[in-house]
């Protein structure tokens, strides 16, 4: 089966020694390991040759299946570290570098625009140019900036111009969690765990706010399974009725609302992947594999095991994909 993978990264050459020659964070040091990327002095990702190899990234691609991977930076360590005024010209560095590969690689890779969103409105010019001047077809967006989610009326002019450029825009997590002080001591829970907690936060706002109503035909896709969602949507909805009904900011109970939105399947397993589709429906769900923080072979294994019908595990791999982008 052919996949489109949702859930992908790529840190071009020219941001990475950008990072070199950063004394903050992000920044790039040698390790034991090799050049790794630190977003903080406790967290690292090594920097493996496959990330930066795009022709072997397409070998890699072929033998598991995934016709295309959307390719965006990664949030974690990307644009939203960076100080405005770096993270505005890094921004249109990277989608330019973005574009020329997906025109190299025709059908192989589908650009998603890097925006600044610590400055609002240079995140609606870069995300039009992104988009009508360099051909991305969707935008990667961190679900929150300095504890700030896209509900936030800061980012109305944003959510607007996204939805008239017509592409979806993919909600990801960003560090630091949203419980990185809570973890402080356990840091690699920051990622497993608190990440997942920001996505649904994420999620949540956008829905209680009302701000997901006032775009209708903005396609949101949020990541990693809406993080721990789908354990407690029957509690909101139990909430949302005895509690809350009749709120003007959420008209319809959120086991509802929540099939507005796209979930991803990257971080997730077999199990949970067959729950989301019970849940929101196979309709729902897209492909995704979190590379190269995870393998491809992994993020297809728990699709294509999660006991769906087939057509079920078709819709998620591609056909939910097509349309999308209308293809």
């Amino acid at each position: 089966m052919s996949a489109i993978d949702f859930h992908a990264y790529y840190q071009p050459p020219g941001f990475l020694d950008y990072l070199r020659k950063r004394k903050d964070y992000p920044r790039v040091e040698k390790t034991a390991q090799g050049e790794s990327v630190f977003t903080s002095a406790k967290s690292a990702r090594v920097i493996r040759p496959d990330q930066l190899d795009l022709d072997l990234r397409i070998e890699m691609m072929d033998k598991s299946g995934v016709k295309a991977q959307i390719l965006r930076l990664q949030n974690v360590g990307g644009i939203d570290a960076f100080p405005p005024a770096e993270a505005i010209d890094m921004a249109r560095s990277i989608n330019e570098e973005l574009s020329q590969i997906a025109r190299k690689y025709p059908g192989r890779f589908i650009p998603f625009a890097a925006v600044p969103l610590q400055d609002p409105e240079k995140a609606v010019i870069e995300v039009s140019y992104a988009v009508s001047k360099l051909g991305h077809q969707g935008v990667g967006a961190s679900c929150q900036i300095n504890g700030v989610g896209l509900d936030d009326e800061r980012y109305a002019s944003f959510l607007k111009t996204v939805e008239h450029c017509g592409v979806p825009i993919i909600v990801l997590p960003n560090h630091p969690s949203l419980l990185n002080y809570s973890l402080e001591n356990y840091q690699w829970l920051s990622g497993a765990f608190g990440f997942q907690v920001d996505l649904t936060w994420a999620a949540l706002r956008l829905l209680a706010s009302g701000t997901s109503e006032q775009y209708p035909k903005l396609t949101v896709i949020i990541a990693n399974l809406g993080g721990v969602l789908t354990s407690i949507t029957e509690r909101l909805d139990e909430y949302w009725q005895r509690v809350h009904a009749g709120s003007t900011t959420l008209k319809e109970k959120p086991s509802v609302a929540l099939r507005h939105f796209y979930y991803e399947t990257a971080s997730s397993d077999h199990r949970t992947i067959a729950l989301a589709a019970s849940i929101f429906g196979s309709d729902r769900l897209l492909f995704g594999s979190d590379y190269p923080s995870f393998s491809l072979d992994r993020g297809m294994k728990n699709v294509l095991e999660c006991g769906l019908p087939k057509e079920d595990i078709e819709l998620i791999l591609h056909g939910n994909a097509a349309k999308i982008f209308q293809t």
